[in-house]
C-alpha cells in the first residue's frame, strides 16, 4: 500500500514538474532565461520602479506586439556598439538581456522581470550616454552633479516613455548626444583608434568623450573649462566658444584638483594668504636666515585677529613646523603673486584661478609649475566676460601698493570644470593630445 501511494505521488509530482517545465520550453531552455534574466541585480532600481509608475505599470519592451522584438533588438544593438561610445557593453545586462531576447509570453512572471532588466538596461545606457560614464574617480569634489540629478533623471525617463518603438529608441539614443563637432570628431577618432588596437590612444579618447558629454549636458549659459592635461582655460556661452587661453597648472607633486564648482566672485587686488605647507618647507628657512626676505617680497605676518605683526620683532628661530601661532601674506600689488586679479571658486582644496605676476611662464610648452592654483593668461579679458563689462581695467593695472581687496560679485555664479582631458578635438576636427603629465591614463 505504502509502495502504490508513493509511486501515486511521485507520478503527480512528475506532471506537475512537467506542466512547468513545458510553460519554459516553448523557445529553448527558458529556465536557463529565466535566472539570467531574474537574478541580475538592477543598476537603478528606483528609477524603473518611477519609469513603471508614469507607463501606468504596463510592459514596455514584451507587449504582445511582434514589432516589440525589434525594439528589444534596437536597445541590444546600442549596448554591442557601446564601445564605440566610449562605454563598456557588459556593463548593461547584455547576457541577460540577450538569453531573454524570446522570453516567452506565458509566463507574466518571467516576462515581467524580463521587462524590468531592459528597462534598467535603457536607463543605464542613457544615462552613460547623455552623462558620460565613470567619472566619479576623476572628480574629486562634484558640487554640479547633485544638484541636477533629480531633472536629469526626469529627462531621461520621458525620453526612454518617448522609445517605445525601434525607430524611437535609435533617435533618443541620438539625441542623448552632444551634437557639437568636437564631439563627434573625437567620437570617430576613437572608432579609428580601436580599429587600429591603440589602447593608450583609445583609453585617452574614452576619458575626453565621457568628460566631453558630462560637461555639456548641463547645457550651462556660461561655463569654464580648465583642461588639466592641455594647461588650457576655455570659456563657453550658449555652448560657443568665447575666449581660449593658457594656464598654469600644479607640478606632478602638487597635481590641480579635479572638480566641478562655481565661480561666485572676482576679487581685485587680492592678498595671498601663503599655504601652511609653502610657509614650513619653503619660506621659513630663508625667513630665518633673514627677515628683510619678507619686506623683499611684500610680505607680511598677521596673527589671529588679522593684526599685522613687526616681523623684525619676532623669534623666527622658535619657530617650526609644530608652532608657528602665525600666517604670512603677500600684500597686494603687481608683484602679488595672485597678481591684480583672482576668481573665487568654492572648493575645499584653497585653490583659485588667478593672474600672476610671472607672465614669461606662459611662453613655456609645459606649464606644470604651480602648487595646485590655476594660473591664466588673460585674467582681464576672463574677468570683463564675467562682470558683463563692468570691469575697471585702469584701475586694476595701475599697480596700486597697500590697496585693499575688492570683492565684486557675479551676476550669477558660474560653473567651472578642471578636468583632465588628454585628448581633444578643435572646431576643424583635428584631435590634439597631450601627455599624461598625471600618469592617470590606465
Amino acid at each position: 500500500m505504502k509502495k502504490m501511494y508513493f509511486s501515486l505521488l511521485f507520478l503527480v509530482s512528475f506532471l506537475l514538474l512537467e506542466e512547468t517545465d513545458r510553460r519554459f520550453i516553448a523557445n529553448g531552455n527558458k529556465i536557463l532565461q529565466k535566472t539570467s534574466a531574474s537574478d541580475e541585480k538592477l543598476l537603478y532600481p528606483e528609477l524603473v520602479n518611477r519609469f513603471y509608475e508614469l507607463n501606468g505599470n504596463n510592459l514596455f519592451w514584451f507587449a504582445p506586439e511582434n514589432e516589440k522584438k525589434l525594439h528589444r533588438q534596437q536597445l541590444l544593438h546600442s549596448i554591442d556598439t557601446a564601445d564605440y561610445f566610449g562605454l563598456i557593453s557588459k556593463l548593461y545586462h547584455y547576457a541577460g538581456l540577450k538569453s531573454a531576447l524570446e522570453t516567452d509570453m506565458m509566463d507574466t512572471v518571467l516576462v515581467r522581470n524580463a521587462d524590468r532588466l531592459y528597462t534598467d538596461a535603457a536607463i543605464a545606457v542613457f544615462k552613460d550616454i547623455y552623462a558620460g560614464y565613470n567619472r566619479a574617480p576623476w572628480v574629486w569634489y562634484d558640487q554640479l552633479s547633485a544638484k541636477y540629478a533629480e531633472a536629469d533623471n526626469e529627462y531621461l525617463l520621458q525620453c526612454l516613455l518617448r522609445s517605445g518603438t525601434a525607430d524611437q529608441l535609435k533617435m533618443s539614443v541620438d539625441l542623448l548626444e552632444p551634437a557639437h563637432q568636437e564631439y563627434k570628431s573625437l567620437k570617430q577618432e576613437l572608432r579609428k583608434q580601436k580599429e587600429k588596437k591603440s589602447s593608450d590612444t583609445v583609453a585617452r579618447l574614452i576619458t575626453s568623450i565621457n568628460y566631453y558629454r558630462w560637461i555639456h549636458h548641463f547645457n550651462f549659459e556660461k561655463v569654464i573649462v580648465v583642461n588639466l592635461a592641455a594647461a588650457r582655460l576655455h570659456y563657453y556661452e550658449k555652448d560657443s566658444l568665447v575666449l581660449d587661453m593658457k594656464t598654469v597648472v600644479g607640478k606632478s607633486s602638487t597635481p590641480t584638483p579635479r572638480f566641478a564648482t562655481v565661480c561666485d566672485q572676482a576679487i581685485l587686488y587680492p592678498y595671498w594668504y601663503v599655504p601652511r605647507s609653502i610657509t614650513f618647507k619653503e619660506y621659513l628657512p630663508k625667513i630665518k636666515n633673514n627677515p628683510s626676505w619678507l619686506d623683499a617680497n611684500n610680505m607680511q605676518v598677521i596673527d589671529g585677529s588679522g593684526k599685522i605683526m613687526d616681523h623684525h620683532r619676532l623669534n623666527w628661530a622658535s619657530f617650526h613646523a609644530g608652532y608657528f601661532p602665525f600666517i604670512i601674506r603677500q600684500s597686494t600689488g603687481c608683484d602679488n603673486a595672485l597678481g591684480i586679479i583672482k576668481f573665487n571658486i568654492i572648493t575645499p582644496y584653497g585653490v583659485y584661478l588667478h593672474d600672476t605676476n610671472k607672465k614669461t611662464v606662459f611662453l613655456s610648452a609645459s606649464r606644470y609649475f604651480s602648487h595646485g592654483c590655476i594660473r591664466i593668461e588673460k585674467p582681464i579679458r576672463l574677468g570683463n566676460l564675467l562682470l558683463a563689462g563692468k570691469l575697471d581695467t585702469t584701475f586694476l593695472q595701475s599697480c596700486f601698493k597697500e590697496q585693499k581687496p575688492i570683492p565684486v560679485l557675479l551676476e550669477k555664479p558660474v560653473p567651472v570644470f578642471a578636468v583632465y582631458m588628454p585628448a581633444v578635438a578643435d572646431t576643424s576636427g583635428k584631435i590634439r593630445y597631450y601627455r599624461d603629465v598625471y600618469k592617470l591614463i590606465r
